[in-house]
């Protein structure tokens, strides 16, 4: 029987980056000076040794600066690999995951390679999450729900007290990905202290820019996270990248100035595509949703032989819209990015 078998490397993150690249949404300010500093501040013993298998420094950090106690956050090497682990911790043949149709693709597949079905709740006509059809689709086999917030690729934002209400009125596990909050939107992270189904993941690769790091981690409660740490491997992360993240975090001002970054970078770029006559779906975190005409496939190699690299919406696994993800870069990248566009629609395609 030949059955195909799902793989993340189907991933829209396996794609080739190009010298103009707004693919991957990476920090383009680099990331905070200290975590830098502590690099080089590094002992002979953080190379040679083995880590903390419970990165308690780390988690000791994140438990005071979100008044969350420690042994409700789970750290591991990056939210990718959080999200797997609560997929083989809570899905069986046959079990169900509710999520919207169109979303962070790493929630389908993880579900699908634990032998569970995604079942995926249409968007609304504003492409925002429908949380009333997210829960009518909760059934008997319904093993875990996923919520994006804000989501990727739109960049829509969900309230945060509609996620709390949609939490209330489940009983499974509710994951909510918090891997572009601090671009965006209101964190649901404290809630995990009184609602003991709700499962928050963050990551240090967006805001913090440490994506090279691989550095993620989970908040829930005490239950989850030790059946979390049951399967998670025995060293999550190096003690490097935990003397790094622990820097990082301390780094409110970065924080800050990224945000402010992203805010005009982002509005910058909707206006000039949309004045280009493309249509940008409104987003208030580090990725815009851009609707393009015909297959999306097209106009993606139109702009690689520019030498610009997107995300092609198909990685997103969702039939409808056709549409390009898009993440802002430094204002002289966007400006390269907008020439090639003006070069493509110059020689006579369609935007």
């Amino acid at each position: 029987m030949n059955q195909k078998i799902p793989s993340f490397r189907n991933l829209y993150a396996f794609g080739r980056k190009l010298p103009v690249d707004l693919s991957l949404s990476e920090n383009p300010l680099g990331c905070p000076p200290g975590a830098l500093k502590a690099i080089s501040r590094l002992s002979r013993s953080d190379v040679f040794d083995y880590p903390d298998p419970d990165a308690s420094l780390l988690r000791e950090a994140l438990a005071s600066g979100l008044k969350i106690p420690v042994d409700m956050i789970l750290v591991s090497n990056g939210a990718e690999s959080i999200i797997k682990l609560i997929a083989d911790a809570f899905i069986t043949g046959g079990d169900e995951a509710v999520m919207p149709e169109l979303t962070f693709p790493m929630f389908a597949l993880a579900v699908k390679i634990s032998g569970g079905i995604p079942v995926r709740v249409p968007m609304t006509e504003s492409f925002d999450i429908d949380p009333d059809g997210i829960c009518g689709r909760v059934g008997k086999r319904t093993k875990l729900v996923f919520i994006c917030n804000p989501n990727n690729p739109t960049g829509r934002v969900l309230d945060a007290k509609i996620i709390i209400r949609v939490a209330g009125n489940i009983s499974v596990p509710v994951v909510v990905d918090e891997a572009n909050i601090e671009f965006g939107g209101q964190t649901v992270v404290n809630f995990t202290r009184e609602i003991p189904n709700l499962i928050v993941l963050r990551t240090f690769s967006k805001g913090f820019g440490l994506a090279g790091m691989r550095v993620g981690f989970a908040a829930a409660g005490r239950d989850i996270t030790e059946r979390l740490k049951r399967i998670r491997q025995p060293f999550p992360v190096s003690a490097v990248t935990e003397r790094v993240a622990v820097a990082g975090l301390s780094d409110t001002a970065f924080i800050r100035q990224t945000r402010s970054f992203m805010d005009r970078e982002r509005n910058f770029l909707t206006r000039e595509m949309r004045a280009r006559g493309l249509r940008v779906i409104d987003s208030s975190a580090n990725n815009l949703m851009v609707i393009v005409p015909g297959k999306s496939g097209a106009f993606v190699r139109r702009l690689e032989a520019e030498g610009v690299s997107v995300v092609d919406g198909t990685g997103f696994m969702c039939r409808t819209p056709v549409f390009i993800r898009v993440s802002p870069r430094l204002r002289s990248v966007n400006r390269k990015f907008l020439t090639a566009i003006d070069r493509i629609a110059g020689s006579g395609f369609r935007l």
